[in-house]
């Protein structure tokens, strides 16, 4: 398994989860206050950051690996330039003295160079590969970078679109009457306080009313028959007038001129 394997696991992990995560929280959260989608979206940012941090170390650490390369592959550039000299060196003295030492130095100069050149070729093909790896890595982490900066606004979006939606459904349910919420049954509570209240105010008017004519009639009959007594009395008592006097009509028993005409009156036959 390469390193470059493992990293880009690493990186499709990360991003995977990252675009998951707040379409899982709001699968979740759908139903819950704005108070727990806000706590959703500030943990949502937390894991980003924790994310983005461990993703540029990585990068990082691949830009010091690259860097490595680049001074090894100029490190054995400079040796071979080294090799190539003595190579011409050998050469000369070869042609000033043939000496089998110098040209088995070439032979063995040149086998070094040429696996100087191997390396270095192997080196460039890393570097490069690592070079373009990194130009990924580091597009991603913008990405990452901008969906982070991004939350902020899709928080406030989100607990705009969830709650009010909740409020529409739960405000259709009441009018419909498939629910009642507890501010609505505290109002309805109250209504029906009010109501019995006024009843009971009412109630209490009629009844003093009630009480009130009772009284006046009761006051009135009262009235009535001490007139009625007051003239009795009077009446007895010789008070009253004789035209009022309901015993005016009755013969007097003291008038001799009505016992006169009264005996008259039987003795002419009437």
């Amino acid at each position: 398994m390469s390193f470059f394997d493992s990293l880009g696991r690493f990186f499709s992990s990360i991003f995977g989860l990252a675009q998951g995560k707040t379409e899982r929280a709001t699968d979740k959260l759908v139903s819950s206050s704005a108070d727990a989608i806000r706590s959703q979206f500030r943990k949502t940012k937390e894991d980003w950051s924790k994310d983005y941090q461990e993703m540029r170390e990585a990068v990082a650490e691949l830009i010091r690996i690259r860097e490595m390369k680049s001074e090894e592959v100029k490190k054995i550039s400079k040796e071979s330039e080294e090799l190539q000299q003595k190579m011409a060196g050998a050469i000369e003295l070869y042609k000033k003295n043939p000496d089998e030492r110098y040209k088995t130095a070439y032979a063995q100069l040149a086998e070094k160079s040429d696996k100087n050149e191997g390396r270095i070729k192997e080196l460039e093909n890393e570097i490069d590969e690592q070079q373009q790896a990194i130009e990924r890595y580091k597009v991603r982490l913008i990405e990452l970078q901008n969906q982070i900066d991004s939350l902020n606004k899709e928080e406030a979006e989100t607990v705009a679109d969830i709650i009010s939606s909740q409020k529409i459904k739960e405000l259709n349910d009441r009018l419909t009457g498939l629910s009642v919420d507890s501010s609505s049954k505290n109002l309805e509570a109250i209504r029906n306080a009010r109501q019995k209240s006024k009843a009971v105010a009412k109630l209490s008017t009629e009844l003093t009313g009630a009480e009130k004519v009772d009284l006046d009639k009761e006051l009135q009959a009262a009235g009535s028959r001490s007139k009625h007594l007051a003239a009795f009395d009077d009446a007895i008592g010789g008070k009253v007038n004789i035209k009022n006097d309901p015993f005016a009509s009755l013969p007097n028993p003291n008038s001799n001129q009505t016992i006169d005409v009264e005996t008259r009156k039987v003795n002419s036959g009437v």
